[in-house]
């Protein structure tokens, strides 16, 4: 992507609006095929640390799904993913990384979806900075681990309101086109996943170049 491509995408930002709280109130598997093409934005006092990317990858996980966090009930570690959908689910894993989800449905079901991959828009410098890159797009947001490095979410973001209004806040913020035009989704099996390992709940953007694995 050229620069001046990048530079249009940031500009575009100001054409984003906040969505409505119902929005998140969706099934996981509803929620994730519907973020794809929202930006997810990290913001801060400082303009000039405000970062963003559009979502291009997502997972979804249900309470009664094997692989999800949430199969066994509600815990300390998990209990973000019970809140009303539109909330930060933040965890560690690896015991250095943390992944980024956003909680789906109802309080009460454990529900979440798992931002797996972004486009860069905004504050691309920083982005680069914190993941000790250059020149490199495509290697900024490619995966969950990235993505928050990048964006520096961390787990004091869990339980966090992405839903808000954007400009001198701080902390992650999930915003729609402005447009509503609609996004081609493809799906496949999740990643990663031992368990329900068949169930195609990973949703992406079909040829964009920024996903974390090609599709098979």
């Amino acid at each position: 992507m050229d620069e001046e491509r990048m530079e249009a995408r940031a500009d575009a930002v100001r054409e984003w609006v906040v969505p409505h709280g119902g929005f998140f109130l969706k099934p996981a598997t509803s929620l994730a095929p519907a973020l794809l093409g929202c930006l997810l934005l990290m913001d801060d006092p400082d303009p000039a640390a405000v970062t963003s990317g559009i979502i291009v990858e997502t997972e979804a996980y249900t309470q009664e799904d094997p692989a999800s966090h949430s199969r066994s009930g509600r815990t300390a570690r998990n209990a973000s993913m019970f809140l009303e959908g539109g909330r930060a689910y933040v965890y560690f894993i690896y015991g250095m990384h943390c992944c980024f989800n956003v909680s789906a449905g109802p309080a009460g079901i454990g529900e979440a979806v798992l931002v797996r991959a972004l486009e860069p828009v905004g504050g691309i410098p920083l982005m680069e900075s914190r993941r000790g890159l250059r020149g490199s797009a495509r290697g900024l947001t490619d995966g969950p681990a990235k993505l928050c490095q990048a964006l520096g979410i961390t787990r004091g973001h869990d339980g966090a309101d992405l839903v808000g209004t954007v400009g001198g806040g701080c902390g992650p913020r999930i915003l729609l086109p402005g447009d509503a035009a609609p996004v081609e989704c493809g799906k496949s099996a999740r990643i990663g996943v031992s368990r329900a390992a068949e169930r195609p709940w990973r949703f992406y953007v079909p040829g964009s170049p920024f996903l974390s694995r090609r599709p098979r």
